[in-house]
């Protein structure tokens, strides 16, 4: 009987082991992030090897587009066609970098005055690449008439650097005035919710889902 009350704790232990040694996704940055959603948390975890990238000029041809981005050795642009258009791509990072890399270089591309703001691309789960959760430098909101009128819902909110785009029914839409680092609708959208402020808020983003 003691034979076998050994080989269970040795096998239990062989696999905590194995579950503590799990390597995480190298291609995600360790860091963990989240927004709001029904009043959770929703974790995310950025790409280290993708951006997405809006253009200032609207919709322009793949050859201006590589013009811009050939700027950024850290920019792949073989996979743009100069036969397309584009607003907006999810561009490849080469090499792919540390979380710390990944932001500077976030930083310089929003420096680029033909560049209307560069931000991550998120996703939920480790597991799931092809599942992606791209941030917009958006934020969407629906401020809580008990706690403040929306006039001065939309004067607080553009001191954290949102400007309003459109208000309906209650529910407000913003873009973020300047872009810097590319996580400020991220940041700003969980303020405005911890602030109580606000019933929701929560970024603006383009999700792709995938069902097994």
């Amino acid at each position: 009987m003691q034979k076998y009350v050994l080989l269970l704790i040795g096998l239990a232990f062989w696999a905590a082991c194995e579950k503590e040694e799990k390597p995480s996704n190298p291609e995600l940055c360790a860091e963990e992030y989240f927004y709001y959603s029904g009043g959770s948390k929703i974790f995310l975890k950025h790409s280290l090897n993708r951006v997405w990238i809006v253009f200032n000029q609207g919709e322009i041809t793949g050859a201006v587009a590589k013009s811009i981005l050939g700027k950024y050795a850290f920019i792949h642009t073989d996979n743009l066609s100069d036969d397309r258009y584009y607003k907006q791509i999810m561009a490849d990072i080469h090499p792919t970098c540390d979380c710390a890399g990944f932001k500077n270089y976030l930083k310089e591309l929003n420096k680029d005055n033909e560049i209307g703001a560069a931000t991550p691309v998120f996703y939920t789960s480790e597991n799931g690449p092809a599942a992606y959760w791209i941030l917009l430098s958006e934020v969407l909101t629906a401020h809580n008439e008990a706690n403040i009128s929306e006039p001065e819902f939309i004067s607080y909110a553009e001191t954290l650097n949102l400007e309003l785009v459109k208000s309906r029914y209650s529910s407000q839409h913003f873009k973020v005035h300047e872009v810097t680092t590319g996580f400020e609708a991220l940041e700003i959208a969980n303020q405005i919710y911890e602030s109580g402020k606000a019933q929701y808020s929560h970024p603006n983003f383009i999700a792709q889902t995938v069902l097994f």
